[in-house]
């Protein structure tokens, strides 16, 4: 046996058991939700083909169709928010010196690393209007026009939502986007400071043309995050109230294991499959620039 069809061998080796981990946990739960979208099935009884029903269901009921609705603003606006956020504290950070800027790094990475159930709940206290800290604030410096019932209110509930979801994925953006500034030659500023750039004209002429594939990388890992989002919005609102910031995972959850029709909650996740595909799609062409070497 040669070198070259050993090395295949023992590659095969090692690609055979992450192979059988996709077909488990991957394709086959894939197949079998589309399987899943063409029947009726409450989880006991035998299931029966309806065709094209769960799909027409899905157009006519407006709940489902207001959760879509707000699983994208949600995903695009806390995407937009967490990639703008993390390369600031990324252009900013890279500025320090290097024990200043381990210091921030770790503090401003620190709310990525807390389990979304947990930040839920801190901001489900945060946004309390008894005893919460913000409206406690307001009303210490006698805004007391400012407070409000934040997650319980049309104007501020979806917008509170994004707002903790910013907060906990900037960290994500900002170390993917660090990393790839550190890979910048300090020559290449060097020169453009020696023409007269302020830091300003070199973050927006060189820094983001440069690290442009990592910023698409950092905004397609975070927006495919923020569509599958549950148990943030769930721990926060539960989808309330009325529905106000139903998302289609949680209206996935309560169609199967609440109103035990298990074949249009596959239906509504097939229908959201595609709608994050093209998403992400558009999010690659639009992020899409020329590639630099350096």
């Amino acid at each position: 046996m040669n070198l070259n069809s050993r090395t295949k061998k023992i590659g095969w080796c090692f690609l055979i058991p992450a192979a059988l981990f996709l077909l488990l946990f991957c394709v086959i739960p894939f197949v079998w939700n589309i399987v899943l979208a063409f029947v009726k099935w409450d989880g006991f009884s035998p299931m029966s083909w309806c065709g094209l029903a769960n799909f027409s269901r899905i157009i006519r009921d407006k709940t489902t169709l207001h959760a879509l609705k707000n699983s994208v603003i949600y995903a695009f606006c806390s995407t937009a928010g967490g990639v703008c956020l993390g390369l600031l504290f990324a252009v900013l950070i890279h500025k320090l010196g290097q024990r200043e800027g381990n210091v921030f790094r770790v503090i401003l990475y620190s709310p990525a690393m807390l389990p979304a159930a947990v930040v839920g709940i801190m901001f489900v206290f945060f946004f309390n209007p008894e005893m919460g800290l913000l409206n406690s604030f307001f009303r210490l410096v006698g805004l007391e026009s400012f407070r409000h019932v934040w997650l319980q209110e049309r104007a501020t509930a979806m917008a509170c939502l994004i707002f903790v979801a910013i907060w906990k994925c900037s960290g994500s953006v900002m170390m993917i986007t660090f990393a790839a500034i550190q890979g910048i030659p300090a020559s290449l500023y060097e020169s453009s400071h020696l023409d007269g750039a302020n830091y300003l004209q070199q973050t927006l002429q060189i820094t983001f043309p440069l690290i442009r594939p990592m910023i698409l990388l950092a905004a397609m890992n975070t927006l495919g995050a923020q569509f599958k989002s549950f148990d943030l919005i769930y721990t926060m609102t539960q989808g309330g109230p009325a529905n106000l910031t139903m998302t289609v995972p949680i209206i996935m959850k309560k169609t199967a294991f609440i109103f035990g029709s298990f074949g249009s909650a596959a239906a509504i996740g097939v229908v959201f499959t595609i709608v994050v595909a093209l998403s992400l799609i558009l999010l690659s062409r639009s992020l899409r620039g020329e590639t630099y070497e350096y």
